[in-house]
């Protein structure tokens, strides 16, 4: 029997929460806030993931400084670049393979370059893991 290639597109593929570069820190709080979210991503005009920023950059780059939140963009307190990025036809196995190497639980999914989720470690096995 053979055995079928399982891609990112079959697992569960969870919403992920963007906002612009140009997007001020206050609408990146808010939200994270009003979504209950620890993380969120930047994406550029093209709607590509450029960056990540969390609740700890908030903090370390933003309020520690004593920096305007209504001035200050994304831009300017995003970690980037975004590290792994994954699209919605690679296979699972490679993906679950490069989680494990860079120590991430959860990566973007894109389709052609555009965001469209987040993949997690769960998801994919969930997925791969026998009935």
């Amino acid at each position: 029997m053979v055995k079928k290639k399982v891609l990112i597109k079959d697992c569960e593929i969870l919403p992920v929460l963007t906002v612009k570069l140009e997007d001020d820190c206050v609408t990146v709080a808010k939200k994270l806030h009003d979504f209950q979210e620890r993380r969120i991503f930047v994406v550029n005009d093209k709607k590509m993931p450029v960056g990540i920023i969390s609740i700890v950059d908030i903090n370390d780059r933003l309020v520690a400084r004593g920096k305007n939140p209504n001035k200050t963009k994304a831009k300017d307190i995003m970690t980037y670049p975004v590290n792994i990025v994954v699209d919605l036809n690679d296979s699972a196995d490679e993906v679950l393979k490069k989680m494990v190497r860079k120590d991430n639980y959860y990566i973007p999914v894109t389709d052609k370059g555009v965001i469209k989720g987040l993949i997690t470690y769960a998801g994919i096995m969930k997925k791969l893991s026998p009935k």
